[in-house]
């Protein structure tokens, strides 16, 4: 009988760490934005940006990745709203999907992606952040 009382407060114990580690997941933002897969379908594959700039509406990037095998898929995502500080500064992050190639080559590309989706319709201009390089890069267009 002792033994009981002794071992149902630490299953109670152990089953409230359990849960609470559960309800942390189940809180994890999971919001998809327009060009956003799903996080949790996202295997992140090392890349880096050798180059960044800005050209018409498009923001064009010189990657450095390792493959060799299959093509790889880039894709400009939001990392979350613009700032309401002017101009506009929104943080953008690129999305690697190697395609589960493991090759050693180490391929350089450069890439453009459509800014036109990250436009401010109130402002000529935003700022971009785009992670994994150190400068803004100004981007403008008509309103």
């Amino acid at each position: 009988m002792h033994m009981r009382l002794f071992c149902l407060p630490l299953f109670v114990l152990l089953l409230g760490c359990a849960g609470q580690h559960g309800v942390a997941g189940a809180n994890q933002d999971t919001s998809v934005t327009p060009n956003t897969p799903p996080r949790e379908l996202v295997i992140p594959y090392p890349f880096t940006v050798l180059d960044a700039r800005v050209e018409a509406d498009s923001l064009v990037v010189r990657l450095q990745f390792g493959g060799g095998f299959k093509t790889h898929d880039f894709t400009l995502v939001s990392e979350g709203a613009a700032t309401k500080s002017l101009p506009r500064q929104q943080p953008l992050q690129l999305v690697h999907d190697a395609h589960s190639d493991m090759g050693r080559a180490l391929i350089e590309q450069t890439r453009s992606f459509d800014l036109q989706p990250f436009r401010d319709p109130a402002q000529p201009r935003i700022l971009i952040a785009l992670r994994g390089w150190p400068e803004m890069l100004e981007y403008t267009y008509p309103q």
